[in-house]
């Protein structure tokens, strides 16, 4: 499979530990024939994961694309989306497919092998964009192998960590095991919510559609600066918000970016998050944690995830709700109840600034 385009930006270097670099190959390049790129004057075909990249996309391309998102409700998790067969001829007829990448969508990356369209995609995080437990058939599961969590693989999780260090316990034998041997290094594919980041996306997108459209680039140009301009605005008016000294717990990463930019310390246990992104039950002993750190006003700020939402993580929130802690929505799609992903961020950031200021009396 041809490398995916990826998005070079050194504002996600520094947001997170992932290493993101252009690949040689730039998905959707026009090469001696026409390949992906358009016919003068011709719409084009933009598929999308969710419809927070399709708002994106379209922002930039305007009039010059029709984007489709394969996942556009904010009931549904696109963590564990499952293709329909509509899905398939949607990404048949794409010039360009867009994903996240970093293991979040991997839905759209397989529909685009299956169709043949593996050079049309652009992706921002590099990294196998798959889960374990989303992989299916023989084929998966030998690609995938590193990934698979059974009861041999868990106790050699547990033979390695007893090696590893001989003062291993009770309690972090328990997290190796239904933990499924997460590593404290978790990594936030979230990153729709980066403001920096997405400013960089907004700039390099257009480059690469440009090549796909030179007609339209003068377009892309104007639209993408225009709307950089927009994001790094609300990107400093976020990093304004005084919340040095509060901290949140996360029922999920996917406000990380957001709250941290705003000065918050981000109290939740890495391993809870590894857990409940790989659609794992929480340990015991770090749920309990979690659980006490809200029932006893350890934390300032739950935010929590409702399109992730388990038995757990509405246990968390209803001790934090009980005790008086404050309790943020925060979504992976944009929902019904805003237009765009402007003005759902703006929603999102002001109900931060205004939980900050209520704090601080």
């Amino acid at each position: 499979m041809p490398a995916p385009r990826l998005l070079p930006s050194a504002a996600l270097l520094g947001a997170t530990t992932l290493l993101l670099s252009a690949c040689t190959g730039s998905a959707g390049s026009p090469d001696e024939d026409g390949g992906a790129a358009a016919d003068q004057g011709e719409t084009l075909s933009v598929v999308t994961s969710t419809d927070v990249y399709a708002d994106l996309a379209q922002q930039i391309l305007g009039d010059t694309a029709e984007v489709t998102a394969l996942v556009d409700n904010a009931a549904a998790d696109p963590h564990s989306y499952e293709a329909t067969p509509q899905d398939r001829l949607t990404v048949d007829g794409a010039d360009v497919i867009l994903a996240n990448g970093g293991g979040y969508d991997p839905f759209l990356t397989r529909l685009a092998v299956t169709s043949g369209k593996e050079d049309a995609v652009y992706q921002l995080l590099e990294g196998e964009n798959a889960h374990a437990e989303e992989d299916e058939g023989e084929d998966a599961e030998d690609d995938h192998a590193d990934d698979e969590h059974d009861d041999d693989r868990a106790e050699d999780d547990h033979a390695e960590d007893d090696r590893a260090e001989d003062d291993h316990d009770d309690d972090q034998a328990e997290d190796a095991h239904e933990g499924h041997g997460h590593s404290d290094d978790f990594v936030n594919e979230h990153i729709w919510y980066d403001l920096a980041a997405m400013s960089d996306f907004a700039r390099d997108f257009h480059e690469h559609m440009a090549e796909i459209s030179p007609e339209n680039a003068e377009l892309y140009q104007d639209n993408a600066a225009a709307f950089a301009e927009e994001i790094d605005a609300m990107d400093q008016r976020n990093r304004a918000i005084d919340a040095d000294g509060m901290s949140f717990l996360a029922t999920e990463a996917v406000s990380q970016f957001l709250l941290t930019d705003a000065g918050f310390e981000d109290a939740t246990d890495p391993q809870f998050l590894a857990a409940i992104e790989h659609g794992d039950d929480v340990s015991a002993r770090i749920y309990q944690q979690a659980l006490s750190a809200a029932a006893d006003q350890e934390i300032d700020l739950l935010s929590y995830n409702p399109q992730t939402e388990t038995n757990q993580s509405a246990q968390i929130r209803e001790a934090a709700e009980d005790a008086g802690v404050a309790v943020l929505d925060f979504n992976e799609t944009i929902g019904d109840e805003h237009d765009s992903y402007l003005e759902w961020m703006d929603a999102n950031i002001t109900a931060v600034e205004t939980l900050v200021e209520e704090s601080r009396g």
